[in-house]
């Protein structure tokens, strides 16, 4: 091949390549133009002061003016309602109140209706995308302006309780609640959140289509969103904890111990093993947690499940040098979710020693109520059996947004699972 030869395929792939770009840029332009008009900010007005306390997206999804937005948005409508009110603000400056009409505190989602109707609202898709397709996220970044950007779609979040989009794009606070469409305009999920560097998730639509078609059902009497939360963080997790009690027990094993493993494919195990040269011990763990969490309000998130096996051996401590150590280490307290007082009690700890087979373990069980939600608790659980007089496992677990029956049922099966195999 010549030089000339060379230079022109060189010129040629440029022009293609250029020409590409151009004709993304052109779809982009028109996707924006054509459906700008669906998609609103969601303010939050502050009562006492009229002005803005917050911001999300939304969009219309029907003629006679439901909206769709996160519930994270509009979570302050249920826990302060003397406090604020929710408006719904235009591309062109149009603005009005919106009520909140239904909620999906499981998949944070919201149904608001606006007091003044549009023609114009987003279709909702009935088919997933193909893997890579090209997507684009509507929203009001950081307040602003409408944005749009544009990402590719891949697929249901892996190791997940939650179903999630994972949607390769930078969505950015403000842009939640906002759509995600196809080429055609169709919603294909709602913006909920990011982890950064293009990664961010998308709640997929189907549970849109659900929540809209339970309130277009007949009502006979206005909702109280507490009680309706109430019953859905209820039924959830009854849900996933039949499922993950219903597995196999799968077991890891640790030196002379063997503990509760990676026992459902939603959750993501870790783990490592320090050495150092000048440590008085060697530490080894494993760490099991969902990847996600529900979020209740600006102060609790719920739906968690978490637990760690620490392994700790010594050759440089004494029994009593290494009992004391033990014993700093039992105390460590560490659930996993925080939650202010206004959202939940106190923990009420008990301790004692717990003997299943040939091992005795001692254990401290702890509880605390959720006030919002009557009969759900977080659950904290730590467990710590000495093998030798320079070996020892110590196993916690971290439970949030449970009843007491399965936060029982799931501490029974943690702690049988504990076992001095030697």
């Amino acid at each position: 091949m010549t030089k000339a030869t060379i230079t022109s395929v060189l010129i040629l792939c440029l022009g293609l390549g250029l020409g590409g770009q151009g004709q993304a840029a052109d779809e982009t332009s028109r996707v924006f133009a054509a459906y700008k008009d669906e998609v609103v900010q969601i303010q939050l007005i502050d009562v006492a002061s009229g002005s803005k306390a917050s911001i999300g997206s939304g969009f219309r999804v029907s003629a006679d003016g439901l909206l769709v937005t996160n519930f994270h948005v509009v979570s302050a409508l249920i826990y302060n309602p003397e406090r604020y009110f929710a408006e719904f603000v235009s591309e062109n400056g149009d603005r009005g109140n919106v009520e909140l009409r239904a909620i999906d505190v499981v998949h944070d989602l919201a149904l608001l209706k606006a007091d003044a109707p549009s023609d114009a609202f987003l279709e909702l898709a009935d088919t997933a995308p193909n893997k890579g397709e090209r997507l684009y996220a509507f929203g009001n970044p950081h307040d602003i302006g409408l944005t749009i950007v544009e990402g590719t779609y891949n697929g249901l979040r892996e190791k997940s309780m939650y179903d999630k989009i994972h949607f390769t794009a930078s969505i950015n606070p403000g842009m939640s609640g906002g759509p995600t469409i196809n080429r055609s305009g169709a919603v294909v999920g709602v913006n909920v959140s990011t982890a950064g560097n293009q990664l961010s998730f998308l709640v997929p639509v189907k549970y849109v289509a659900e929540l809209v078609r339970q309130r277009t059902a007949p009502a006979t009497s206005a909702p109280d969103f507490t009680a309706l939360a109430t019953t859905q963080l209820l039924d959830n997790q009854a849900s996933y904890v039949d499922r993950l009690l219903g597995l196999p027990v799968v077991f890891t094993n640790m030196s002379q111990f063997q503990a509760l493993g990676r026992i459902a494919d939603f959750l993501n195990c870790w783990g490592d093993t320090q050495r150092e040269d000048d440590a008085l011990y060697e530490w080894a763990y494993q760490s099991c947690s969902t990847s996600d969490d529900l979020f209740l309000s600006d102060h609790q998130t719920s739906g968690v499940i978490s637990f760690t096996h620490e392994l700790f051996s010594t050759e440089e401590l004494d029994r009593l040098r290494f009992f004391g150590f033990l014993q700093d280490r039992f105390q460590v307290f560490r659930p996993t979710t925080e939650s202010d007082e206004e959202m939940v009690t106190n923990f009420d700890c008990e301790t004692d020693f717990v003997k299943h087979g040939a091992t005795t373990t001692k254990v401290v069980f702890c509880l605390r109520a959720y006030k919002k939600f009557d009969g759900l608790f977080d659950a904290y659980l730590k467990a710590s059996v000495l093998a030798t007089p320079s070996e020892a496992l110590q196993s916690t677990l971290s439970l949030a947004g449970v009843s007491f029956d399965n936060a029982m049922r799931v501490s029974k099966r943690f702690l049988e699972s504990i076992q001095w195999t030697k």
